[in-house]
């Protein structure tokens, strides 16, 4: 019996010894740094009306269909936020379709952009660091 204990604390010791051993101190020649860009989408609501957003994402997100809360008018509202490793995001890379309703009328959307374009979009702010990376605010003003 005492024979075995030698031999387990003996087979722990070469464990213990080799998972010290393998640890490695955190070398920045082992970082991998993977830069990424980031858009948020607003719509600005300047007409006389209250609007609700329909809109279907772009493939790359699932084309998942979401609806904004009510965007009152004389009122910006943030609609989506997108984020991709290795590329900045653009509106047309985000959605695939986007319908504009009055928020008494959801049968009937007054602005049907399908498919979405860039040109459709106004950049309002952009922070781009070092690596021309970063985040994107884009806005459709919407007015009568």
């Amino acid at each position: 019996m005492k024979f075995l204990n030698s031999i387990k604390e003996y087979i722990l010791l070469i464990i213990l010894i080799f998972i010290i051993s393998s640890c490695n101190k955190n070398n920045d020649d082992n970082i991998i740094v993977d830069y990424g860009g980031a858009a948020q989408y607003f719509i600005n609501n300047q007409t006389a009306k209250n609007i609700i957003i329909i809109f279907q994402k772009s493939e790359e997100l699932g084309l998942e269909i979401d609806t904004t809360n009510v965007i009152e008018k004389n009122t910006s509202s943030k609609i989506l936020e997108d984020a991709i490793i290795g590329a900045n995001p653009v509106p047309k890379n985000s959605f695939r379709e986007i319908k504009i309703y009055e928020s008494t009328d959801l049968n009937n959307p007054f602005i049907i952009l399908s498919p979405v374009e860039n040109e459709d979009w106004t950049i309002i702010s952009q922070d781009l660091g070092s690596s021309a990376y970063g985040l994107t605010t884009y806005e459709i003003k919407l007015t009568d």
